[in-house]
């Protein structure tokens, strides 16, 4: 249809088919060919032909009028598309210890390599999961998403959503000084007489699962904790106690050691975004769907 209003626009102006077709390049029996089409599809006569050329009828000219208007709004709309096709997008990625994410460095890479408009800047973040709001608060304002592990009722409470990549296993997390840092695999054995760190009951379901295994043995302790933080893992490291840990996170300080333990626990990981976000984020959303 845009070519039928383009080759109308230019038969009208120049008040001949022969003349559209020159400054057209096409033949003139495709210029008339189109004009007829048009005509046929809109089921109105647009032109009074006569020998010495062509003239708007009352009906073509006000119809000259409207396509002149519509070819520039559909020459805008390309121009639009096309900027914002090229324009580059800036995607902020929060990490931090506990969103160290390295699981997904060679996804940005992927992405950066398959939309070369996409870049990504990597912003520090709180990450302290006993106030885990201070870490999903950036969200929507310091950064556009972070990968970490989650929980569905935190994302429900702060309306955010996820796109899961993985099932990351739960660890513990040894003080390098305690002999359980030299063992391969603990087994629920080795934790009895250990103080061992977790997250109060409610903040992560994964977690709990775990205080309810470690709650049925009488000569373990829990230790309430109220986040993930340096300070806290300072504490873990000097008072020895062992800490419940993703995999992802046995990074996070230098002087623990994360552990494999004999059981089958785990805590999702993924892309964590707010439900409303910027249009780049389901372009980032829909490659992940697709390839991953």
């Amino acid at each position: 249809m845009n070519d039928q209003l383009t080759t109308f626009i230019a038969v009208a102006e120049s008040k001949s088919f022969n003349k559209a077709a020159s400054q057209l390049f096409i033949s003139a029996p495709g210029v008339i060919k189109q004009i007829n089409a048009l005509e046929k599809n809109i089921h109105v006569s647009l032109f009074n032909r006569t020998h010495s050329g062509v003239t708007l009828t009352p009906a073509g000219e006000s119809f000259y009028q409207d396509a002149k208007k519509l070819v520039a709004a559909y020459t805008q709309s390309i121009n639009h598309a096309q900027n914002l096709a090229e324009e580059k997008q800036v995607v902020k990625i929060g990490v931090g210890p506990l969103a160290t994410g390295v699981g997904t460095n060679n996804l940005w890479l992927e992405i950066s390599q398959k939309y070369p408009n996409i870049t990504f800047q990597f912003i520090p973040c709180s990450c302290a999961l006993g106030s885990f709001n201070e870490f999903l608060a950036g969200i929507n304002s310091e950064f556009d998403l972070v990968s970490s592990v989650y929980d569905v009722n935190l994302l429900r409470t702060y309306s955010l959503t996820a796109t899961e990549l993985d099932l990351t296993p739960l660890k513990i997390s040894v003080p390098i000084q305690n002999p359980l840092s030299n063992k391969k695999c603990l087994s629920l054995d080795d934790l009895k007489g250990q103080t061992i760190a977790l997250s109060p009951r409610g903040e992560f379901s994964c977690f709990d699962q775990v205080r309810d295994l470690l709650e049925k043995e009488t000569t373990i302790t829990i230790k309430n904790i109220n986040g993930f933080d340096i300070p806290v893992l300072n504490s873990c490291v000097e008072n020895n106690w062992l800490l419940c840990s993703a995999e992802d996170w046995q990074t996070a300080h230098p002087m623990l050691k994360a552990q494999n333990v004999d059981w089958d626990f785990t805590a999702p990981f993924g892309l964590v975004y707010g439900e409303t976000h910027r249009q780049v984020i389901d372009q980032i959303v829909d490659f992940v769907n697709s390839n991953h």
